[in-house]
C-alpha cells in the first residue's frame, strides 16, 4: 500500500487579485498541479489542514490530492513552497503530478538525533547539508533519513556516502557532501570569530567602494 498523506483541495477557476484575497480571507491558499503531459490545474487548499500536514510530516514525500469533482486521487510531490517573507505563512504551493511507474528525483530531509549525548562529551555539532537528493519510484520516497550523532567523537564527521538507503532508492547527491562534523569548543569558537572577521572585512570593503 502506498504511504501518502491526504490533502483535500478544490479546483480554482479565477486568478484575479480580488479572488485570491477572498480565498485568503476564508482560510484558503492557491496552488497549482502540473506534470508531464498534463495541463496545469489551479487549485485551492485549506491553509489550516495543509499547515498541519507540513508541520507533522514535512513538505517532502508523496501526497494524495483529493480534488473535489475528481473520481481518482492525484498522486503528487511538492515542487515549490512560497511563504510570506515576514510571517513565514504559506502563500502558494506547486505540486508535480507523478506517474507511479516512473522514477523521479526528489529531496529527502535529514533528521539529526543524539545531539544531547554529543554535547555531554564536549563536542560542538556543525551541520552541513540538511537534505539529500534521491531517485526512486514515488511510493519509495523515504519520509526522512535519520543521522544519529550520539556515538561520534570530536573530529568525526558524517557524509552522504555514509548513509545506507533501501535498495530501491538511489542517492544522487555527491558522496563527499558533508552532513555533520564534530568540532572541539576552541575550534568552533575560532571558526566563528574567523567568519565574523570575514563578514566585517567584507562590509568595510563595500563601504569603501561606495
Amino acid at each position: 500500500m502506498v504511504n501518502a498523506e491526504i490533502i483535500n483541495c478544490s479546483p480554482r477557476e479565477l486568478n484575479t487579485r480580488g479572488y485570491l484575497k477572498e480565498l485568503k480571507r476564508r482560510g484558503f491558499l492557491p496552488g497549482t498541479v502540473y506534470g508531464k503531459g498534463i495541463e496545469n490545474q489551479a487549485i485551492s487548499l485549506d491553509l489550516r489542514q495543509l499547515s498541519r500536514v507540513f508541520q507533522i510530516h514535512g513538505s517532502r514525500g508523496l501526497f494524495s490530492l483529493q480534488i473535489d469533482g475528481h473520481n481518482k486521487a492525484v498522486m503528487a510531490v511538492v515542487r515549490e513552497v512560497q511563504r510570506h517573507p515576514i510571517t513565514g505563512q504559506l502563500i502558494h504551493v506547486d505540486f508535480w503530478q507523478v506517474n507511479m511507474n516512473e522514477k523521479i528525483n526528489n529531496t529527502v530531509g535529514i533528521y539529526i538525533t543524539g545531539e544531547e549525548e554529543l554535547i555531554k562529551k564536549g563536542g560542538i555539532l556543525q551541520v552541513g547539508t540538511k537534505e539529500i537528493e534521491v531517485s526512486c519510484l514515488p511510493q519509495d520516497i523515504p519520509e526522512s533519513l535519520t543521522c544519529d550523532v550520539s556515538t561520534l567523537e570530536i573530529g568525526d564527521k558524517i557524509t552522504v556516502g555514509d548513509f545506507t538507503v533501501p535498495a530501491e532508492v538511489e542517492i544522487l547527491s555527491e558522496p563527499d557532501t558533508l552532513i555533520v562534523t564534530v568540532l572541539a569548543p576552541s575550534r568552533a569558537a575560532a571558526e566563528e570569530e574567523e567568519g565574523e572577521a570575514t563578514a566585517e572585512a567584507g562590509g568595510t570593503a563595500e563601504a569603501e567602494g561606495e
